[in-house]
């Protein structure tokens, strides 16, 4: 079983990567702001509610500001990853590929 250092390590590595795709292609955030409306329209809990808003404001600014608020080792950020719409943004063999190397640490 992972230990919770190796998921940071892990939930970082893949928001770096999934930021950068947001750099490249930003239409990709319109995609994020439909995950989290599906995952409202399936009815999640409101207690993630505050976080939903978060990413929202997130993704409606600019991606410097987004960077700074998700791929930082702190815990505001690390609650962020934990409730993140970006899981669209990578295959699964680049999952496999960075879960691996977090795994390894």
């Amino acid at each position: 079983m992972p230990s919770q250092q190796q998921i940071e390590t892990f939930t970082l590595a893949f928001h770096k990567v999934a930021v950068d795709r947001l750099r490249e292609r930003p239409v990709l955030k319109q995609h994020a702001l439909e995950v989290l409306n599906r995952w409202e329209s399936h009815g999640v809990s409101p207690a993630s509610q505050p976080y939903r808003d978060t990413w929202r404001r997130l993704l409606s600014d600019d991606i410097e500001t987004l960077t700074q608020a998700v791929c930082t080792d702190t815990e505001q950020a690390a609650t962020l990853r934990g409730v993140s719409p970006l899981g669209f943004l990578l295959a699964e063999d680049e999952r496999l590929r960075i879960r691996r190397e977090a795994m390894a640490t």
